[in-house]
């Protein structure tokens, strides 16, 4: 069993008029992680205009990294700094945003509070559902001291024949929980290489990252932008396990061995998420 310490330093030089907020500092004390069951889910709501926004994607990456891997990221790209041909760039013609992505973007309103920023487990706070960078490590830390009140189990098979994933997602309650929850499955992809404006030279060039790496990019959202009930009421019972089962034909553009399914469930009124997990749909 090993110790995580936590000390995050990302340090982002400058801001361009109206862009996209700098990431601060996040310090959290040190703690054994790795005993837990409890899975965070962090979505970081980005664009390849916002020059900040790779900072907050190593935030992202080392916090993984630092909570032994009870994170799961998704990067959703959304809103004016997602946009192709931001600025009628020609550099930025990638189209990364998602009808699911532009879905939750409109209902958390992350794009209108300035990138990067993000949700974590779609837990509310000061800014409501909105947390920024600096807030991600704390809010994380408490959240991964709660006991897992949801184990999912997730099973791929992929046929390359066919470009057909086929996933089956358990979900088995570890208490006796009230309300509707529901259950999303996404597709996310790692290693595409795309232009990306950055401010900070240590990550790399500026102002644009032309061979820029973007991981953890939400590609589609399986069962529709939110999900649908772990039961057919939605209510659910302690040690009882709900299956659910997904096909999936691939675009061409996504690269397979690259691809993760992210599940997660949760409560359909506060929208809190319970539990998420991912597997490689390779694996």
């Amino acid at each position: 069993m090993k110790t995580r310490y936590i000390t995050i330093i990302i340090l982002l030089l400058a801001t361009i008029f109206n862009s996209c907020d700098k990431v601060s500092p996040p310090y959290i004390e040190a703690r054994d992680y790795c005993g837990g069951n409890k899975k965070v889910l962090i979505e970081d709501y980005t664009g390849h205009g916002c020059v900040n926004c790779p900072g907050a994607a190593v935030l992202a990456h080392e916090l993984k990294e630092q909570f032994c891997e009870r994170v799961v990221i998704i990067a959703v790209h959304a809103g004016y700094f997602a946009a192709p041909d931001f600025e009628n760039n020609p550099l930025f013609a990638a189209d990364f945003t998602t009808e699911a992505g532009n879905t939750w973007d409109s209902y958390f309103g992350n794009s209108n509070m300035g990138n990067p920023n993000g949700l974590i487990d779609r837990v509310q706070g000061s800014t409501g559902y909105v947390i920024y960078p600096q807030s991600w490590a704390t809010t994380a830390d408490t959240l991964l001291m709660e006991p897992a009140k949801a184990i999912l189990t997730i099973s791929n098979d992929f046929d390359n024949d066919s470009k057909s994933l086929s996933t089956t997602i358990k979900t088995e309650f570890q208490e006796n929980v009230t309300g509707t929850y529901k259950l999303i499955v996404c597709i996310t992809q790692d290693n595409i290489v795309a232009p990306q404006k950055n401010n900070n030279a240590e990550i790399g060039p500026t102002p644009i990252f032309e061979n820029y790496v973007h991981n953890h990019v939400l590609r589609k959202v399986i069962n529709g932008a939110w999900g649908e009930n772990i039961s057919a009421s939605g209510s659910v019972e302690m040690s009882s396990t709900y299956e659910k089962s997904y096909t999936q034909v691939f675009d061409s553009s996504w690269v397979p061995a690259d691809c993760h399914v992210v599940a997660f469930v949760y409560n359909e009124e506060t929208k809190r998420v319970l539990q998420v997990e991912e597997l490689g749909v390779m694996e």
